[in-house]
């Protein structure tokens, strides 16, 4: 014979389950990044975004009360409702209890409402904790900066004009469909943050060469010292839609083209 399930046994474990997970996710929202700065560097936390967990959360909380409702009325109801039929015939007779626990929620309420400490103090941490995550590397250039398209950027960004925005893109190997894709969707399309994105699009065109002096020389110096073949080199660099000449430095041919010097040099070395 198989044995009934037991709902009062299953609606308990569901409780334990849904508080433990309440209990984490909170603390995880508490602790992560606000959600501008989540959504640019696509932040995660075992492999969950934080759109995840204030999911996850959002839903066992009220997994949680919708279980609570069926453990007090269809459980408990009669032990519940036999104890208040009792406390109203025999009146409350534990008045200092009663008071002292009302006075101590309202008094929390009280000090959440009117930012007192030491509650106020928490949730100052919490923001504390947030603005660890802030600064000019992490922080989008505007609200949902993620979700602006290749041509929407252009226009946010008035020194760079869509074609350099897709010149860059086709040369650091990004790919894309098209200039209405969002940040965000180019990024997933190739492994990458919006930021990512963002910094290709943006990244100054001699970026990674700083005190190496390789930016200096010009690309036939460079084959020379480094017993390559100018033509061949020439030859790489126009397969990559890269215009250079021999006597060009590095630093020139990549200001010419917007890009990065680096990325001149990793593809010739």
């Amino acid at each position: 014979m198989k044995k009934k399930i037991s709902w009062k046994v299953f609606i308990n474990i569901g409780l334990f389950y849904s508080f433990i997970i309440i209990f984490i996710t909170g603390i995880i929202l508490y602790l992560s990044p606000a959600g501008r700065i989540a959504r640019w560097v696509n932040w995660k936390l075992f492999g969950f975004t934080k759109e995840n967990w204030q999911a996850i959360h959002t839903i066992f909380s009220y997994v949680f009360a919708i279980l609570s409702i069926f453990h007090l009325f269809f459980i408990n109801w009669k032990v519940f409702w036999s104890y208040l039929k009792n406390k109203t015939k025999q009146g409350l007779n534990k008045k200092k209890e009663f008071y002292l626990s009302s006075i101590f929620t309202i008094l929390i309420f009280l000090g959440i409402i009117y930012s007192i400490p030491p509650f106020s103090s928490v949730m100052d941490f919490g923001e504390y904790l947030t603005e660890l995550w802030e600064n000019k590397n992490t922080e989008p250039p505007i609200q949902h900066a993620e979700l602006l398209t290749l041509n929407e950027l252009s226009e946010q960004l008035d020194d760079i004009s869509v074609d350099k925005i897709i010149n860059k893109l086709k040369t650091n190997n990004i790919k894309f469909n098209s200039a209405n894709e969002s940040l965000s969707e180019i990024g997933k399309l190739n492994s990458l943050t919006p930021i990512d994105i963002y910094n290709i699009i943006t990244s100054e065109t001699l970026s990674g060469m700083a005190g190496t002096g390789i930016g200096k020389k010009t690309l036939e110096e460079f084959a020379d010292e480094n017993n390559k073949d100018i033509n061949q080199l020439l030859r790489i660099l126009k397969e990559t839609n890269i215009n250079a000449q021999k006597e060009q430095t590095l630093k020139e041919i990549a200001s010419e083209n917007d890009i990065a010097a680096k990325k001149i040099y990793d593809l010739i070395k």
